[in-house]
């Protein structure tokens, strides 16, 4: 019968048995760890994805509300709604005067927009690129109107989708360098401008290329795609279609305030313009085409005479070619026109007449500036009329001077379109934020 196990022998199978409990432990605390890491990792990045996207979005928002609410001041006559900011270009949090070109790229001048400095998940700043027809007055003369269509091209992982080929702006996340981006503040050229500038003014040691596109080349075109080791940014196209709508509301209450105005100064509303910006009034009067924006050819009295108010420089830019007055429906009752109408040629009823349980925004005569309330139901008449279009979205939009013609690309409702009477469809809710809205006064 075999004697006892020598003693060294049951240390060393006891020691093997601790080493094997050890080693199996360690390999289930790293697997756990790795799992841990790999799920930190995850919320860590989709917590970043979610602050950046954030950003965007909330800057967005703050660079159209900015917009729609320009508003002149003395000394800056030329300020008018739906211009946006140049971009940054120096990293103080300002636009760049007003001097930018088309396409140019800088990041968000937060604190022209009077916002906190928007940064994405990284904690960089977001950046921000500008169509040109949507700067200043003092670099781009031209009106902007829901007819002004952004130029720059956003793609979707590559040159074969298109995002947009019209966006007003784009807005950048940048998140952490990639590759050779070097962001400090020594100088080098910058592949961008072609200057030597602070690497921190250099869009191109933030944004990056892929597909075709390029997020740090001045017009772009521009790109949104996955993310990679040799690319990370986040993008967001702003539209003509995005800004219109809430700078058309701002626009058409304006255009209230200043009839309701004229009216209290005359007593009548202006007679309406067909073509050249000028009332046609008697002996063939129109109480239906357009807004009469020329200040010295409005009947019975001038803007800005008699008490009559003085029309913004916005409001005038473009007078009976491409400004505001050839975009918005005008209309005014038989009986609220000078002499109650006697010298109208167009008038085919003393009041005007609406038609459907709609959306209208309600505009009471003597209000404040800007206190149109969107109303449901309204039905009957009413003493006033504005009709805004909303954005272009690519149709051929044609207002004929001829009478009766059908105004075409302009208006959903077949009724609206036509100016052979004086009766009017309030837009359907369906149609009310992208498409046309009206504005009474009754």
């Amino acid at each position: 019968m075999p004697g006892p196990e020598p003693s060294f022998l049951v240390r060393a199978r006891f020691q093997r048995g601790q080493i094997i409990i050890l080693t199996v432990l360690i390999l289930v605390l790293g697997a756990g760890f790795l799992v841990f890491s790999m799920a930190s990792s995850r919320s860590i990045a989709n917590q970043r994805a979610a602050e950046t996207g954030a950003a965007l979005a909330q800057t967005r928002q703050a660079l159209m509300g900015w917009s729609a609410s320009r508003t002149p001041v003395t000394g800056s006559l030329t300020i008018r709604p739906g211009e946006l900011p140049c971009p940054d270009m120096n990293n103080n949090g300002l636009d760049d005067d007003g001097s930018c070109s088309g396409g140019a790229i800088g990041r968000v001048p937060w604190k022209t927009l009077d916002i906190p400095e928007p940064v994405d998940g990284s904690g960089e700043t977001l950046w921000y690129a500008i169509a040109g027809a949507f700067r200043y007055k003092n670099v781009n003369p031209q009106p902007i109107t829901s007819d002004t269509q952004g130029n720059l091209t956003v793609y979707h992982n590559s040159s074969a989708t298109v995002l947009t080929s019209k966006a007003i702006a784009v807005l950048f996340a940048p998140g952490p360098p990639v590759g050779a981006q070097s962001r400090g503040s020594t100088t080098a050229v910058c592949a961008t401008t072609g200057t030597t500038i602070p690497r921190q003014n250099c869009a191109a040691n933030y944004l990056e290329a892929t597909g075709g596109g390029n997020n740090a080349q001045t017009g772009g075109p521009f790109i949104q795609a996955e993310t990679s080791v040799t690319f990370n940014d986040q993008v967001l196209a702003i539209t003509n279609a995005d800004l219109m709508p809430i700078v058309e509301q701002r626009v058409a209450r304006e255009m209230m305030s200043l009839l309701q105005r004229y009216k209290i100064a005359t007593g009548d509303y202006p007679w309406a313009d067909r073509a050249d910006g000028k009332s046609n009034g008697p002996p063939n009067g129109y109480n239906r085409a357009r807004f009469p924006c020329d200040a010295v050819d409005t009947l019975p009295v001038d803007w800005g005479s008699g008490g009559t108010p003085t029309l913004p420089d916005w409001l005038t830019n473009g007078c009976g070619n491409n400004g505001w007055a050839s975009v918005v429906y005008y209309a005014v009752a038989k009986d609220e026109l000078e002499n109650n109408g006697i010298d109208c040629s167009t008038c085919t009823a003393t009041t005007l007449n609406l038609t459907n349980t709609g959306m209208a925004d309600l505009c009471p005569f003597s209000s404040v500036p800007f206190a149109c309330t969107l109303t449901d139901g309204l039905s009957g008449t009413a003493d006033v009329i504005l009709i805004t279009p909303s954005a272009a979205d690519g149709s051929t939009r044609d207002w004929p001077s001829a009478d009766g013609d059908a105004i075409t690309g302009y208006f959903e409702d077949a009724q609206n379109s036509d100016k052979a009477n004086d009766s009017y469809t309030i837009p359907a809710l369906s149609t009310k934020l992208d498409h046309d809205r009206m504005f009474i006064m009754r």
